[in-house]
């Protein structure tokens, strides 16, 4: 229903349909909720070009519109920092002439502008409490405007000293006020500002990168406008600018738009590749062929940090099918509890080879620029001698070829089925003709 209002409003402005999108979201969303966004958007019939992380959309948007970027010798080092609404981003990223390297990335999924609100209506709510003989926290509809007041008295302290906060019948017939200086607001969301630090430090710490090596900090996200805010991010880059040459909030859909333009066919943009790489390391593991008492039983196929798109090709040795999981090896690192598994797999019709001993078998699998694990094939190879062309009539040479026999494989994601999907589609269709014909009949009954 989101997206396919986002979709109804874009369309509006265009005065177009819109079909093919680039959706930036999060960079430590999982392999399951990338794929549930992208049957999400199926279902309201949209065609997802890309999946692409905010920090990397924001550093696309930066990049492809600076004329003045080094060759790839000496690359330009930006660290992106996304304080948003709901969660932290810190990107770690190389620009050089038509291109960007994503070199490291860090997060913090619980630390933003909701937070910060939070300790401010707990702190007023208490207040209210001795003040007013009221619990605003007990009433959800007060709790809604004890909310607002907050957030509007926050950015009042990002430009003021102090701050009124006022709101009209807030519950019981009450109208309740109060302010707040900026050093009792900076006192209270201590906590939170704390919390900055650390994805900061262990971003230019995989990065590589030595502090000297860093050109610029680019700040990104609303409550990166809190001066507490900005001041705890120049204490890790003492003695760097902090920058704000995009804008704010809309630096990641900016990005995202200018990927979109271009993998259409109808723009013509500036060539600018980018690289960006996984957050999640990703295991294989499988059970231990009976007559290799040593086999291993798993293996970290896509580390953290691992370039994308990355194609891996794993050998086993079998005589009978075998099956394969994937899964994430950090399962702990996961947002909130998330189930780690992301793939089975099953080589079918597998047999000894020709002298009755183990065939060779080849599996490949894929991390994609969506970051979504697969697995694409199965097979054995031969090589056989072939004749090659001979030259200047010389006697024919033999060479070898190799030969690749497929096996039939079956795969399970976590994707939705696509009978469930079409009847998902269908649903939604229905649902949205139905909405329509109410707003309609609305706008008839005023005309």
């Amino acid at each position: 229903m989101y997206l396919a209002k986002l979709r109804d409003i874009a369309a509006a402005e265009l005065k177009n349909n819109v079909s093919d999108v680039v959706i930036a979201i999060p960079g430590w969303y999982t392999d399951i909720q990338r794929r549930a966004l992208l049957d999400a958007a199926q279902i309201a019939g949209l065609n997802v070009l890309r999946l692409i992380n905010e920090t990397t959309a924001a550093a696309f948007g930066y990049g492809i519109t600076k004329s003045d970027l080094p060759e790839a010798e000496t690359p330009r080092h930006v660290v992106f920092v996304d304080v948003g609404h709901s969660s932290m981003s810190v990107a770690v990223v190389a620009f050089s002439k038509g291109q960007l390297t994503v070199k490291s990335t860090a997060y913090d999924h619980h630390m933003g502008g909701r937070n910060i609100d939070y300790a401010l209506v707990q702190h007023f709510a208490e207040e209210f409490k001795g003040k007013y003989k009221i619990d605003v926290l007990s009433n959800p509809k007060a709790t809604f405007r004890l909310y607002a007041a907050a957030e509007k008295l926050k950015k009042i302290l990002s430009a003021n000293a102090e701050a009124p906060l006022s709101v009209e019948s807030i519950m019981n017939d009450i109208d309740a006020s109060s302010k707040l200086s900026r050093e009792e607001f900076e006192k209270l969301i201590e906590s939170q500002l704390e919390r900055i630090t650390p994805p900061l430090q262990q971003a230019l710490a995989e990065s590589g990168l030595t502090l000297d090596q860093i050109d610029a900090i680019e700040l990104v996200g609303g409550s990166t406008r809190i001066p507490a805010v900005r001041a705890k991010i120049q204490s890790v880059f003492a003695g760097k600018t902090l920058s704000s040459t995009l804008n704010q909030d809309e630096a990641c859909a900016r990005g995202a738009t200018f990927v979109c333009a271009t993998l259409s066919p109808v723009f013509r943009v500036r060539e600018f590749s980018m690289h960006d790489i996984s957050n999640h390391p990703i295991k294989v593991q499988w059970e231990r062929d009976p007559a290799d008492s040593e086999e291993d039983t798993e293996l970290v196929v896509f580390p953290k940090g691992n370039s994308l798109p990355s194609t891996k090709v794993l050998t086993f040795y079998r005589k009978e099918p075998f099956d394969l999981q994937a899964a994430y090896s950090e399962p702990e690192k996961l947002p909130g509890s998330i189930n780690p598994w992301l793939a089975r797999f099953t080589a079918k019709e597998v047999t000894p080879n020709a002298a009755g001993d183990m065939s060779t078998i080849k599996v490949k699998t894929r991390l994609n620029y969506n970051h979504i694990v697969s697995f694409e094939e199965a097979y054995t190879e031969t090589v056989e001698e072939v004749d090659d062309m001979p030259v200047d009539g010389e006697e024919p040479k033999k060479k070898k070829k190799t030969k690749k026999h497929p096996i039939p494989i079956v795969t399970g994601y976590a994707n939705l089925d696509s009978s469930v999907l079409e009847k998902y589609k269908e649903l939604e269709a229905q649902m949205y003709a139905s909405d329509k014909l109410v707003q309609d009949t609305e706008v008839r009954s005023i005309e």
